[in-house]
Formats: structure tokens, C-alpha cells, sequence
């Protein structure tokens, strides 16, 4: 939650405040946080190094190597003051661990220092190697000299062990510990973190493009409850404004749907509204952001969720939200488990840590915290696009309690039939700019248009044909599989799957369609070798024992699979590690890219991709495996009409190839058009339900939604022949 006082324009969106931007300013919030990156990195350099022993003239070990890097890959400024306040305060930790000395004190306005003036000397563009070592020796020596100053200030020391001190930290810390490891870090990181701080790369040469004076003389409605005028915005590690002249306001009592393809800016613009661009990312604004109230409460909840959480269990993480309210702590309790229960979240679960919740329970979780205030302004980006028919539900009773109290609601998402029934207004960004912003109606019934935009399709449109037969040469087969959780402390164990049997053969795309906590991920970890059967076996054809080793899987959540700097070296990772020859590499990765419309972001890095772009970045890594079986754990959410069409057809190609796709999803429009053949999963076991015009034909819709599952919006009636590759 953020408060902002009164005023026609936030102080916090100023016109053209920067986070970190061509001023080289630093936003306060990412001051402190640079701070404690700096000191926690330096606190744990130190527990190893100082297990060495001190020579008696207080020569010690100091992992110098950990700010050297900072200070030289990140701007200087204020960045420089915080990385010195940060290892003074990684010391002051280590000492309170094992008592202070004399010097101690005196040390810790030496490292302030030092490093402040050490980043300032490295300047702007990425270091020599010449440059670390020199300024690396200089860091040291005015640290030492400044900590040894004590033994003659307050001790009884002769000059000489001043000077030995002195010295002898100089080659420990400014060479052994910090030069010498620098040398190899500082060109290895590069580039590769700095924009998780919120930083541009140093000598970065690209041609940054200068933000337009814009004045379009927008104006606010009366009741407007937030708004912004001719927005402009760009992140550290981009040279183009990723937003180009947005102007809209938010209304009370209404919502306000937020359209547009991946990379148009819908969650850079939530992030600006909700006040956490620039402040947190860092990047440069222009425009005027507008809040209309005394005092206007804003609720937040991101795509990611898992970032958002301060706290380590569900209850504490909405109790959080209602401790300025001054509640009695059984009372703060109480509001929160009845705020997690309206939104399905019983009382076990709001007691579990929330790593241990799926991700859409965690995307609930991060829900009840932004409402438990009663936010004047509500921003939700993509939540929708994971949830069932019934948590579907919960949030629109949700979002309906916010408008009703006179609140307003950006809501994201890109169903269109969803915001003609959700939202009074929608807008359309289309490259950071706005495309549309009208009446639900008006938008949503411009099929035209938004095919144009690439938010539709036509009606009954498929993305490729299903009509070839099978091979039926088995390439998957189940038998028997059973699993249940294990039993957490307090927890009863949970029973996912029993008897579990199933074939896959060769150019099948199986569907299988569940509601959340159905099952599919665990299904989907068990097929990719992430957990073990308890019962029955699971065998690959080709393998020469029980097992899933060769399926590629991808999972709902892939970031934590990321591992290389960009997408191109992940993909590239993954043709290596199959086999495929150097020199063809490169035409397989254009191949790849081209098959998954990844051209543009081959040299991203992947982690940094929204949630949706990130699920397709990881496909083609998995695909560039060579692996017979392909599995996908609900890649829909997140992504446009385009990028569905494009991943569908590519499933269809992987079959085609002699290839079998598992699809487990319960978004049952992108199976319809992407599956042979569907299954529905019900108490644990997975019921054949036949290809797709027969599993969700209009005569089944009841059977559909007490699945909870959500009927497809069109009606697709392919003449599809039967398959053998599925039995339940």
C-alpha cells in the first residue's frame, strides 16, 4: 500500500522526476535499499575471511572485493555513499558479533570514505583493469590509514605499527582481497546485474532518446480518484521510452480495463501509478501523475506477487496491511483471516508460509493485503489470468466492494470478453502509447480494431489444422501413478494423484484441463523428474529404465530455471548440452527465435521478461533440448491473442515433428485450439473426455463448470478423428 498527501500532482511524480536517471539522482527508497544490499553482502564476506587469523599489528582479511565491484560497475554520486554507509554497516554487524575495539569506530568512517571517494574516481564508464588495481590500492590505503590513526590517537602504538598496519591492510585488503578478484568479477557482471538495482550499464553507447515536450492539455474528470497526463517513461537498461504521452484518469466507483500486447507498457504504467516506478526500478519520468483526495490509499498487486510479500506467512502478510489502523492483535488477526477466507483462503492455509502455497493462492494472498485498507484506487495487473472459475468469482465480488465504497480499479488483462463484463471503460495501449479508451462496449465490440492491435482473433478461428492421424507409437506411458504431498507440521498430507494412466503417442498434443490445485504442476514436476511417483511408473520411450529423464518441461512460474544473462545464452545452453554442433547453433537459435517471435529479445535478460514472454522464452530453451516430449504447465496466462496463436501453432509443429505435447491448463480456450485430444482431471484421476468439439461442446457446459472450469468463449467444431493415445 502507498499513501501520497493531496495534491494536484504527487510529490512522488513530479514532472520529470527520475529514479536514476540522466541527473544521476537516487531516489531515497533505493538509498536505503543499496545500503542494505551492501552491508548484508558485505556481513556475509566477512563471516569466512575473518576465520583467518589477525596478524598482532592488526592485519586482517576484508572481503574488499564485494563494493570494489559495486562502486566500479554502478554510477558514483550518492550511489558511492551508499555502498560506503553499507560496509560500514556490514562491519558494525560482524563486530556486534564478537565486541568492538579501539578502532573500530574509527574504521567505519574510513570504509564511509574510502569507497565514496573510490566511486567517484572510477566514474562513468566500466574500469580498466589498470583502473581497479589503482584505485583498489588507494580505497585500501585511505581505510587502513584512517583505522590505524586510532593506535596514535588513543593507543599507546609507536609510529611504526601505524605504519605496518597501514601497509600490510593495503596489500591485504586493496590487492589479495580486492583487486585480484575484481580483475575477473567486473567484466564477468557487467551488464548482468546492474538492472536489477535499477541501474543503467556503465559505458552503455546506445543512442538514448530524448523524451518530446509533451502538452496535450489533458484534464481530469471531477471524480477523478488518480490520473496521469503525458507520461513518459524508461528504464535504466532501455534507450527508448518504453511510455510515449499516456493521459487517462481513473473514476470513482468504475473500473477501468487495461489492454495491449506484450511489451505495450501495462505493467510499467501499474508500476507508475502504484508509485513503485521509478522510485524502486529506477529510469527516467516525464509527465504529471495526479491523485484526487485528502488522502488517497493505493493497493497494488504486481504479476509477480512472490515479490511483493514481506512476510513469511499469509496471515501476517494482511495483518501487515492493517497495522497503522492501531488494532489490537487478535482483532488485526481476525480482519485478515476473514479477508484471506472471502478470497478462498482458509484458515490452514493462511498460516502456511506463502512459498508453500501455489502461485495462484499466492497471487489471493497478495490481493487480501492490497483491500484489507479499503484503497481508494486499486491496480491489478494480469491477476485474473491463473484463476479458476471460482476464484475468477472472488476477485470480481472483490473488485465490485472497491467500486461500491466510491473506489476506482485499473484492471489488466487481455480476455476481452472478460473486460466487456468486467470494466465500464477500457483502455489500449498499443508501443506505450494509447490506441483506444472508450466504453467496454464500444472496445470490446471493435473486433476489427482489436484484431489490428492484436488483441482478437476472428470467431472459431484455430491456430493451426488437427485433422492428421497419429502415428499411435507410444512415446509416454503412465501406469498406476500415485502421489500425495508429504504432511508439513500441522498439516494433513494431501492425496494429488491415484492410478494415473495415460499414453502419449507420437503428433498428439494431449489437453489436460483442471481447475487450480487440481494437480497439473505436480503432474507437470513429476513428468520432468522434479518428483518422484510414490506409486507406479512412468516411462519415456527410448529409456532404458523407469523414469522421466528426456521430457522438457515448462513450468507456470519458469524464472527460477533462468540461469545465463540473456535468453540468446539460454537457448544457446540448451543446443550445446543436445548435441548440436557449434557452428549450427546460431542458425538454430534464429530458427527458434523466429518459431516463437523472440527475435527482439534474444538479448534480454530473461528474468527481467513479464511473466507471459518469460513462459515462451522458456519454451523455446526447453525446445532447443531435442526432447521427444514437451510439457507445458499452464503457459497461457499472461500472454496476447498473437502470442497464443504463435505458441499453439509451434505446439502443433513439435507434434508434427514426431514430437508429443502434454498441455496442462485450465484456460480452455487455448486448448481448444491447441489440443487432439483432452482429458479433464477430477479427484485425482484424469478422465478421457474425447478431442476438443466433443470435450466442450455446449452440452457439456455443466459438466465443465462443476470442474470449475470456465466454458470456452467460442465454439470450435473441427471434424477430428478419434486418437488411441489416452486412457483414464
Amino acid at each position: 500500500m502507498t499513501e501520497a498527501a493531496a495534491s494536484p500532482v504527487s510529490p512522488l511524480h513530479a514532472p520529470g522526476a527520475h529514479g536514476q536517471g540522466e541527473s544521476g539522482a537516487i531516489a531515497p527508497s533505493r538509498f536505503v535499499m543499496l545500503i542494505g544490499v551492501t552491508a548484508v553482502l558485505f556481513f556475509l564476506g566477512l563471516l569466512p575471511l575473518e576465520a583467518i587469523p589477525e596478524i598482532p599489528v592488526d592485519i586482517d582479511s576484508k572481503p574488499f572485493f564485494i563494493p570494489l565491484v559495486l562502486v566500479a560497475l554502478l554510477p558514483g554520486g550518492r550511489v558511492g555513499i551508499a555502498i560506503g554507509l553499507g560496509v560500514a554497516l556490514g562491519e558494525f554487524l560482524r563486530d556486534m558479533m564478537e565486541g568492538y575495539e579501539l578502532d573500530d569506530p574509527i574504521g567505519f568512517v574510513g570504509y564511509f570514505l574510502a569507497f565514496a571517494l573510490t566511486s567517484t574516481l572510477f566514474g562513468k564508464q566500466p574500469p580498466t583493469r589498470l583502473a581497479i588495481l589503482f584505485a583498489s590500492i588507494l580505497c585500501a590505503l585511505v581505510q587502513a590509514a584512517i583505522e590505524a590513526s586510532s593506535f596514535l590517537l588513543f593507543g599507546e602504538e609507536s609510529l611504526g605499527i601505524f605504519i605496518q598496519s597501514t601497509l600490510g591492510n593495503t596489500l591485504l585488503h586493496g590487492i589479495v582481497w580486492g583487486a585480484i578478484p575484481a580483475f575477473f568479477l567486473v567484466p564477468r557482471l557487467h551488464g548482468r546485474f546492474e538492472h536489477y538495482l535499477g541501474f543503467p550499464t556503465k559505458g552503455d553507447r546506445r543512442h538514448i532518446e530524448a523524451f518530446a515536450e509533451l502538452d496535450s492539455g489533458f484534464v481530469p474528470s471531477q471524480n477523478a480518484r488518480a490520473w496521469a497526463a503525458d507520461l513518459q517513461f524508461r528504464y535504466p537498461s532501455s534507450a527508448a521510452p518504453v511510455l510515449r504521452g499516456i493521459s487517462f484518469d481513473l473514476r470513482a466507483g468504475e473500473v477501468l480495463g487495461l489492454m495491449g500486447t506484450s511489451q505495450s507498457g501495462k505493467s510499467t504504467l501499474c508500476r507508475i501509478m502504484a508509485g513503485v516506478a521509478p522510485l524502486a526500478t529506477g529510469g527516467a519520468l516525464a509527465g504529471r501523475v495526479g491523485l484526487g483526495g485528502e488522502a488517497v490509499d493505493i493497493g497494488y498487486v504486481s504479476d509477480n506477487p512472490a515479490a511483493m510479500m514481506t512476510r513469511t506467512r499469509a496471515v501476517k502478510e494482511v495483518e501487515a496491511s492493517l497495522e497503522h489502523l492501531g488494532l489490537a492483535r487478535a482483532e488485526a488477526e481476525r480482519r485478515a483471516l476473514d479477508q484471506l477466507a472471502a478470497l478462498g483462503i482458509d484458515e490452514r492455509e493462511a498460516r502456511r508460509y506463502i512459498w508453500e502455497l501455489p502461485g495462484h493462492k499466492q497471487m489471493l494472498v497478495a490481493l487480501a493485503a492490497a483491500v484489507a485498507e479499503q484503497p481508494h484506487v486499486l491496480i491489478l495487473d494480469e491477476i485474473t489470468s491463473g484463476l479458476d472459475a471460482s476464484g475468477l468469482a472472488r476477485v470480481r465480488a472483490t473488485i465490485g466492494k472497491v467500486t461500491a465504497d466510491g473506489g476506482a480499479v485499473l484492471l489488466v488483462d487481455n480476455r476481452a470478453q472478460r473486460q466487456r463484463e468486467w470494466a465500464d471503460r477500457v483502455l489500449v495501449l498499443a508501443e506505450g502509447q494509447v490506441a483506444v479508451l472508450g466504453s467496454a462496449e464500444e472496445v470490446i465490440d471493435d473486433t476489427a480494431r482489436l484484431c489490428a492491435l492484436g488483441l482478437a482473433h476472428p470467431p472459431a478461428r484455430r491456430a493451426h489444422d488437427l485433422s492428421a492421424p497419429h502415428s499411435g507409437e507410444v512415446l509416454l506411458e503412465l501406469n498406476d501413478v500415485a502421489f500425495t504431498h508429504d504432511p508439513d507440521a500441522g498439516h494433513e498430507s494431501v492425496e494429488v494423484w491415484r492410478g494415473l494412466n495415460l499414453r502419449l503417442a507420437k503428433g498428439e498434443v494431449l489437453a489436460m484441463a483442471g481447475c487450480n490445485g487440481a494437480g497439473k504442476t505436480t503432474l507437470a514436476k513429476l513428468l520432468g523428474g522434479l518428483l518422484a511417483p510414490q506409486a507406479g511408473t512412468i516411462q519415456l520411450a527410448g529409456a532404458n529404465e523407469p523414469g522421466p529423464s528426456g521430457a522438457a518441461i515448462v513450468l507456470h512460474a519458469p524464472s527460477a530455471f533462468f540461469s545465463e544473462p540473456c535468453l540468446r545464452a539460454e537457448i544457446e545452453r540448451s543446443l550445446a548440452g543436445s548435441g548440436v554442433e557449434a557452428d549450427a547453433i546460431d542458425e538454430r537459435i534464429s530458427q527458434i527465435a523466429g518459431q516463437l517471435g523472440l527475435e527482439n529479445i534474444l538479448d534480454t535478460d530473461p528474468g527481467l521478461l513479464p511473466p507471459g514472454s518469460a513462459r515462451i522464452a522458456q519454451t523455446g530453451a526447453m525446445m532447443a533440448r531435442g526432447a521427444p516430449v514437451l510439457v507445458l504447465d499452464e503457459v497461457a496466462p499472461g500472454l496476447d491473442p498473437r502470442e497464443r496463436t504463435r505458441l499453439a501453432t509451434v505446439v502443433a509443429d513439435f507434434a508434427s515433428s514426431g514430437g508429443g505435447v502434454i498441455v496442462l491448463d485450465h484456460d480452455l480456450d487455448f486448448l481448444a485450439t491447441t489440443a487432439t485430444r483432452v482429458g479433464l482431471i477430477e479427484g485425482g484421476r484424469l478422465r478421457d473426455a474425447g478431442p476438443p468439439d466433443q470435450a466442450f461442446a455446449p452440452d457439456n457446459e455443466a459438466r465443465l463448470r462443476a470442474l470449475d472450469l470456465e466454458p470456452p468463449s467460442q465454439i470450435y467444431a473441427p471434424n477430428l478423428p478419434q486418437s488411441e493415445g489416452t486412457s483414464g
